[in-house]
């Protein structure tokens, strides 16, 4: 758990965009994952004085984060708040934080719908919850890998959020990422690198979590419209492709084609699902095609 040079840009671009972090809690002390030099920069950036070279504790009240408490499930790094995120909360912790932080944790705990729920419950209306939290290429990190459709899925309006940020870094590159329920299909990623989101949501108003369970919005469509997309109509093959069916190397071939052709259509660079911003190494300010 902590901030890296990539969440701190994050988080500066939402403190330029108008966020006030306000009373905030973290989902674990968030330690201190760059160099002395990178994370003195920040600080420089910031205006802050440095105090602690171990925890990121000078970053968060530069960007605003005043009154910060900690939440974990042991006292170990002196957390001011002991609770296992697996559990529910008591109800007098719910709506008292302006910002709720996770820089990894979620993908730690198993009860991952009442550790989420937990959070968004923390969180009073008009607040915002962060997550920095890991998509692709973390298996074996942590207990899961959350994706954009997850992540939308829960934080929506019928569980009283909104999503208006997420972002990833991929080649170089921060992208927008789009929700799939708003471009009809499934928002899937190949990439060599590791690739975590950066979302911001906003809390709309105080709801019960998970009243209902979130589906998955091309399976959603399907259903209500008495389609079913697991099924398709069988379509009549191609003189190649029936030479394919009959030579098992040559339908190898194919199958690799096809494979690499789709790999290709989810690279980020690529995919309709992801708007370039701006490369890497800047704050990504304002989610707008970059030329």
């Amino acid at each position: 758990m902590g901030l890296d040079i990539n969440a701190a840009r994050f988080l500066l671009a939402e403190k330029s965009r108008g966020i006030n972090f306000g009373k905030t809690l973290t989902l674990g002390r968030q330690g201190i994952y760059m160099s002395g030099k990178e994370y003195a920069n920040f600080l420089d950036i910031l205006k802050v004085p440095g105090t602690d070279l171990v925890y990121a504790d000078d970053f968060y009240r530069g960007i605003g984060a005043h009154p910060m408490l900690s939440m974990d499930a042991s006292n170990y790094e002196n957390a001011a708040i002991i609770h296992d995120m697996n559990d529910p909360l008591d109800t007098k912790f719910h709506s008292t934080f302006d910002t709720v932080i996770d820089g990894g944790t979620l993908e730690h705990v198993f009860n991952f719908p009442n550790a989420i729920r937990n959070c968004m419950d923390l969180i009073k209306s008009g607040g915002q919850l962060v997550l920095m939290t890991p998509w692709h290429n973390f298996s074996g990190h942590g207990f899961y890998q959350f994706s954009p459709e997850l992540v939308y899925a829960t934080l929506s309006e019928a569980n009283g959020f909104c999503v208006e940020r997420m972002l990833i870094v991929a080649g170089g590159n921060w992208y927008s990422v789009k929700n799939p329920s708003d471009i009809k299909q499934r928002v899937e990623i190949h990439a060599k690198e590791s690739i975590l989101l950066y979302v911001t949501a906003r809390k709309l108003s105080t709801r019960p979590v998970f009243a209902e369970w979130p589906q998955q919005s091309d399976y959603s469509t399907a259903w209500q419209s008495n389609s079913d997309l697991a099924v398709q109509p069988v379509q009549k093959s191609s003189l190649l492709g029936s030479i394919a069916d009959r030579v098992p190397q040559l339908g190898n071939l194919r199958c690799f084609w096809r494979r690499q052709k789709h790999l290709r259509g989810i690279s980020p660079a690529r995919n309709v699902a992801f708007v370039r911003i701006g490369p890497s190494h800047q704050i990504p300010m304002v989610d707008k095609p970059h030329v």
